[in-house]
Order: C-alpha cells, then structure tokens, then sequence
C-alpha cells in the first residue's frame, strides 16, 4: 500500500530504464503454483495470468469506474487520501460493493499470500490506487518500511515508532549477505485496467526484497526497474520487502489497480476494519473473512474478554463493573 510516498511529474526518459537483468528469466503471468510460488522466492513477486475474467472482471470496473467518479465529484476533484495531482486512491472498497469481495476469496491469489505469510495472516487494506493521465513518478520504496532492521546487540537499534518510509538510502537491490527481516506483509495488484509502461504500470526492482534495506527514494530514480505489465485481469504478488513504484501515466487513459495487502497477524491493518466496516458489510462477511479483517483473536491478541468470539463483543456488550449485593 502506498501512503505518504514522494511522487513527481519528472519525464519517464529522465529515470533510469535498462534493467541489468536478463529479461527473459524474470516472471511472466502464470497459473502454475509452484512457478509462481518460485518466482516469489527468487524475485520477490509473481504474475498471476487471467486472475479477473469475463463477468467478473467486468463487475469490478463497472463498480470501480462509478465509484471513482461519485468520490471525484464528492470531494470536489480532491482526493483526502493522496494530494498528489492525477493520482487518485479509493480506499475500504470492501464498504462499497459486494463484489469487491471476491477478491480476498480468489482461491490462487490468497493461497499466495498465505505462502509468503502463513496461515493466519489479516488483511491489511483492499483499496484503489488510479494513475490519471499526468499522473506522477512515485519514490521507490517497500511495503514494510516499518519494520526495524536487525542490528548487532552491540549498535544502536532503530527505534520502532521511529521508522519513516521516506528514510531509505539504499542503492544495491542485490541479496544482502547478512540477516535480513522476513516478510511481514503481502500484496496483490489487481490490474483493473491495462498496465502499461505509457499508462504508468506499477514498476518493480527484481530481487531487491532480499536486499535488507530501504531504497534511495529520489526522483528520478537512481536505480534501474522494470514495468510489470499486463493486460486488464492479470494480478501480480509480491513480497513487503520488494522495492516498487507507481508510475508515470503519459498517456489519455485512467490506469486503475485495486491493491489488496495482507500482513502478519501481530501487525496493525492499514484500513481499521473493526471501526470503519459497515454495519451491513459485517453481516454479510463469512465468519473466515471477517477474522481475516481483524474481527478475530489470534493467539489471545484482539479479544474483548471472550478467546474465542469471532468477532469478539463489541463495547457496549463487554462486561463492566460488578458489584456484589449486599
């Protein structure tokens, strides 16, 4: 999920676009588990062929494209969520069409996630993030900038609430040779629409999620990416620790991707789905889903006095004071 990331206007032939990888052995759209379970290992994402298709896929832009609209004209042409010109983030979607939740029950995509992050991991945000035309090159970065690097028992250690997303420095994407933190967060990019280079395809620096640090977040960028691309329905996931981007959009057509992020069960969501999901939405959520949402106790983490409510009582159900009678 992209917050507060630095994006710029600065011409797309201004950044660095000769990926020093052979080309032909990153990930290409599959539907093989294995392979794409593979290509997550070794290059920190993969591409799922034909994810969206046919009713489906039309369901989500029919819904997508209103909704987008209807919050432009909302907010006035503002966005609250992303100030940045042209970039538009539609977030809780699971709020604003049943349909949206069939994507956190695609069988191959959550099996995905569960890969990289186990069994028990929450959904972290289902959301939207659209590149108009003019929109912007976002900074590199990761998905978990959160989480503090290791560091010898002897240094200083990062302090937690400390951590920033626009503090990285890093610019070799190769593997570290030392300790690196493991994944805590898993996305998938659900390309609504064609991505494309022009309309500003999400960008990705292969292999860096086993780099150990943050990217160098100028722009332009001062190091080499690559566009993963796709047509409308492809989905790509990949791990919090790959380095990525938004990109630029130079072309006349609106690039809209729906992210669903995912993290481990000790983490904080991004979308605060006990306090924001509507009523209706909730009872309409399977006992599974709305534990995936943080409705559910993990290992006594998130209970309001009973272990094993799912979901737990909500206030004004919980037990107060008790006094004994006399």
């Amino acid at each position: 999920m992209l917050d507060n990331a630095t994006q710029s206007s600065v011409p797309q032939d201004t950044v660095i676009d000769d990926p020093p990888w052979d080309v032909s052995t990153l990930p290409k759209p599959e539907t093989d588990p294995a392979k794409l379970r593979n290509d997550l290992d070794v290059f920190g994402y993969g591409i799922i062929a034909d994810a969206l298709a046919g009713p489906l896929l039309s369901r989500i832009q029919d819904r997508l494209f209103e909704q987008a609209r209807c919050e432009q004209d909302f907010y006035d042409q503002s966005n609250p969520a992303n100030p940045i010109a042209h970039a538009q983030w539609v977030n809780m979607l699971l709020n604003k069409g049943d349909v949206f939740l069939e994507l956190v029950r695609h069988p191959l995509a959550m099996s995905l996630i569960e890969y990289v992050l186990g069994p028990d991991y929450q959904i972290s945000c289902v959301d939207s993030q659209i590149q108009h035309p003019g929109a912007g090159i976002m900074s590199l970065h990761t998905d978990q900038w959160w989480m503090p690097p290791l560091q010898e028992p002897d240094r200083p250690h990062m302090r937690a609430s400390a951590m920033r997303r626009d503090i990285g420095n890093g610019l070799d994407p190769t593997q570290a040779q030392v300790a690196v933190s493991p994944p805590m967060v898993a996305n998938i990019m659900w390309m609504v629409t064609p991505f494309t280079v022009e309309t500003g395809a999400t960008r990705v620096v292969p292999g860096s999620h086993l780099s150990g640090c943050a990217p160098d977040t100028s722009v332009p960028h001062k190091i080499p990416s690559i566009a993963a691309e796709g047509p409308a329905g492809t989905a790509f996931v990949f791990d919090g620790r790959l380095w990525h981007s938004a990109w630029s959009n130079s072309s006349d057509q609106s690039r809209y991707g729906i992210t669903t992020a995912c993290c481990g069960p000790q983490c904080r969501p991004i979308e605060n789905y006990t306090r924001g999901l509507r009523p209706a939405v909730m009872d309409a959520c399977p006992p599974e889903i709305l534990a995936r949402l943080g409705f559910g106790v993990w290992s006594s983490y998130g209970h309001t006095g009973d272990m094993d409510l799912c979901p737990p009582k909500s206030g004004d159900q919980v037990i107060g004071p008790l006094y004994r009678s006399k």
